[in-house]
């Protein structure tokens, strides 16, 4: 079972991902304009979705957390994980990072919800590196992960899109 962690950045809190949260993040990343900045681009029905819960659950390298905003924490505004946690070399994965635009206007929330995650990971679970993949196109993404600390390590091809592998080390 996994442990629920809660933590407030900014405008937003952060919430351990629920059960009864996993359609409307199987929504948001279903819409196209979200689909193409994820490596998997395939839709996902609802029964994958609630398979990868069942297996989410379980796993102990894999945290995975709902957004909210903090004037109404009862709407989610979007999701984001780290992953591939492993404890021995005090690394992990950033990723998994959606953010439903409709529901907020506000200007700003990845950062906050990447910084948020990145403090979750340095702070509550012992984590000295995060890294992440990011689509080379993606310049909102590299903006926001520029500016919360990540340094660009290395590009590489994969599929005909230009990937960068990033770190950020506390």
């Amino acid at each position: 079972m996994k442990k629920s962690l809660k933590k407030e950045f900014n405008d937003i809190i952060l919430k351990s991902l629920e059960k009864k949260d996993i359609e409307i993040l199987r929504n948001l990343r279903n819409k196209e304009e979200n689909r193409k900045c994820f490596i998997y681009q395939k839709e996902i029905s609802k029964e994958e979705q609630e398979n990868w819960y069942e297996k989410y659950i379980k796993k102990e390298d894999d945290v995975m957390f709902t957004a909210y905003l903090k004037e109404s924490d009862r709407v989610p505004i979007g999701f984001a994980a780290l992953y591939n946690i492993d404890k021995e070399k005090k690394c992990c994965e950033f990723g998994r990072i959606v953010i439903d635009k409709s529901k907020t206007g506000k200007k700003g929330l990845g950062y906050q919800i990447t910084a948020c995650l990145c403090n979750i990971g340095f702070e509550n679970m012992d984590v000295e590196k995060i890294y992440l993949e990011v689509f080379s196109d993606n310049i909102p993404a590299l903006k926001t992960y520029l500016k919360v600390g990540f340094e660009e390590k290395k590009r590489y091809i994969k599929d005909n899109k230009e990937i960068i592998y990033m770190e950020y080390i506390m």
